[in-house]
């Protein structure tokens, strides 16, 4: 279901896409998103412009997809999906720390940033935090294989300790200036 208001340009994009959602084809949605990374420019217009940095754009059983603009200078706390994802970066870049399980705890396995176009496939099973290092909110389109508004995930503190349900409010509260990356 579309939860705002699109363009033809950006419902194409999702009628391929729930097709790779539906058969958990996560080749041919990268194959898709890559793509649409190298020629954005339709599918950007169909989409709203918006202040905020999260924008839900359509959600249903087989995929979700959020339109991201990442505060700079901010990094996120780790957290899981639980299923697929997949982020089509096509303005800035975007670094993802990864993290691996310690018990209920996890600890910082690797960095690496993602400069546009690009496209970085996480399997079910990541657990990862993200930050904006550039100086403008980068620009990116998230494509979750599932319904990740029912979803029950894990966020951790950016000790990566204290383990709690993922509660966006609390999300937003443990981000902080990434200086300490």
């Amino acid at each position: 279901m579309y939860e705002v208001e699109v363009g033809d340009a950006f419902k194409v994009l999702i009628n391929e896409l729930k097709q790779y959602g539906e058969t958990n084809d996560t080749d041919g949605a990268v194959k898709c998103l890559e793509r649409f990374v190298n020629d954005p420019d339709d599918v950007v217009a169909a989409i709203p412009r918006s202040d905020v940095d999260e924008i839900l754009l359509y959600v249903d059983e087989n995929i979700t997809v959020y339109r991201i603009a990442t505060t700079p200078q901010i990094l996120y706390p780790p957290h899981e999906h639980e299923m697929v994802a997949i982020c089509a970066i096509y303005k800035g870049s975007e670094t993802h720390v990864f993290y691996d399980p310690d018990g209920d705890n996890v600890v910082k396995r690797s960095q690496v940033r993602f400069k546009s176009p690009a496209v970085v496939d996480l399997e079910a099973s990541a657990i990862h935090a993200i930050c904006n290092e550039g100086e403008e909110p980068n620009e990116s389109l998230h494509v979750y294989f599932g319904d990740l508004e029912t979803q029950k995930r894990t966020l951790w503190d950016q000790d990566g300790k204290n383990p709690q349900q993922y509660i966006e409010e609390d999300y937003l509260s443990f981000s902080r200036p990434f200086d300490r990356l």
